[in-house]
């Protein structure tokens, strides 16, 4: 009895001791997980009350949450209480003894777990966030989304797209048709953006270089080596051979400046589906669909593409959603420009095409992956596992839209909002 007295708070301290760290475990890998699940629920969640606020034609506001931090305890407690009956008879020994039958040990152990986040909302809404968010987006933003391994190129500049317009040599407007689905010339609008996604319509890097010297003839070089040396110590400036007045060779120290992105096409766009002929100038410099049919009628044009700010993207699907889930409901599409539509109207392309962003108002029945509530309504985006629709590419795209315009000092410091 006496060994079993000292063998039971072993056993005791040594369940509190592995319960402990398998619960610490255990706690903490639920933490994390369910911290995953909740951050990537709160960032869709965020972007889908936004379309939705631009479809009532409601200010957006959004929220960041830039730092959230884990707590947990593990309280444990260990009691051990004997039960002798009296001492059997005949066995007492100098300072030892034989309890009676009966006799036991009894112990208790309990242990208790608490675990929390405390985490802060931050409001974007200021004035480092809304410069970002309310500028046209630049070709450099356009290339960086472009390179997604998700992004389609039908998608992509169906969004980012406000108007195509085409100007003659003395600047007029020949051609110019607005990514509106409320315009009754929003098909044409697609026809053309059909047409120069198949010509390949893409970005590419421009490299500028300018002046940093006048010209100069190899007298005046060798008279100013030390000056010129000097300068093209300077990371991007070089000296290089240009022409003098009269044919002479000479030369001129050139600065070349930061990298820049331009829209450009790769291939000859189809004249038969624009309402102009792209002028050389709108082709890449790798392109060699540079010539322009000289038979066609159309007017030889310089393409100016006015892409959106990701405000306006945000508006554009505001319309998307309010066309779908009014009376006479109207599904706006994407048409793919790799499939090949033999003997099919416009009309019929558009129909055959897979909807861009798909947001049922009210009750739904099947099944959802994310859901909000405004004014009292829910608006709810249908579960899409066979990517019957372009909705999933676009939560994923109006994300990294966003993530492009939190400039640096966009989110405070300091929260605007702290939930502990």
């Amino acid at each position: 009895m006496l060994r079993i007295l000292k063998f039971v708070p072993v056993v005791l301290v040594s369940v509190l001791t592995g319960c402990g760290a398998l619960t610490n475990s255990t706690s903490f890998r639920e933490m994390s997980s369910a911290y995953r699940d909740v951050l990537e629920q709160y960032a869709n969640d965020n972007v889908l009350l936004n379309v939705v606020r631009a479809s009532k034609a409601m200010p957006v506001s959004f929220l960041d949450m830039p730092s959230v931090t884990g707590s947990g305890t593990v309280t444990s407690s260990l009691s051990v209480g004997p039960t002798i009956n009296g001492v059997a008879p005949g066995s007492s020994v100098a300072g030892f003894f034989t309890p009676a039958s009966g006799s036991n040990v009894t112990g208790t152990a309990s242990l208790s777990v608490n675990n929390g986040f405390t985490f802060s909302q931050s409001s974007l809404d200021n004035a480092s966030f809304m410069a970002s968010f309310l500028a046209s987006m630049q070709p450099s933003a356009v290339a960086s989304l472009a390179n997604s391994q998700i992004a389609n190129r039908d998608l992509l500049f169906s969004l980012v797209i406000e108007s195509i317009e085409g100007l003659d040599t003395q600047g007029k407007t020949v051609a110019k048709v607005f990514n509106d689905p409320y315009s009754p010339k929003f098909l044409d609008f697609q026809k053309t953006l059909f047409n120069l996604v198949r010509a390949g319509i893409t970005t590419e890097i421009v490299e500028t270089m300018l002046p940093a010297s006048a010209p100069m003839d190899a007298e005046t070089v060798n008279r100013n080596l030390q000056g010129i040396a000097m300068a093209t110590a300077n990371a991007g400036t070089l000296l290089l051979p240009t022409k003098l007045p009269g044919g002479r060779d000479g030369f001129q120290l050139m600065r070349a400046m930061p990298p820049d992105f331009r829209i450009c096409l790769q291939q000859s766009a189809s004249d038969e589906g624009l309402p102009f002929r792209v002028a050389p100038s709108a082709y890449c410099k790798t392109s060699n669909g540079a010539a322009a049919s000289s038979s066609s009628t159309k007017p030889l044009v310089t393409m100016v593409i006015k892409l959106r700010s990701v405000r306006n993207v945000f508006e554009f699907l505001g319309s998307v959603v309010r066309l779908q889930n009014e009376a006479e409901p109207r599904m706006v599409k994407v048409v793919d420009s790799s499939t090949t539509y033999a003997n099919s109207t416009p009309e019929e392309v558009v129909a055959r095409s897979r909807p861009m962003f798909v947001v049922n108002k009210g009750s739904t029945s099947g099944p959802t992956l994310m859901s909000v509530k405004y004014q009292g309504e829910t608006y709810s985006i249908p579960k899409d596992d066979d990517f019957s629709s372009y909705t999933n590419l676009v939560l994923v795209m109006l994300s990294q839209m966003l993530t492009l315009t939190k400039v640096p000092g966009s989110i405070p410091a300091s929260p605007a909002v702290l939930l502990r």
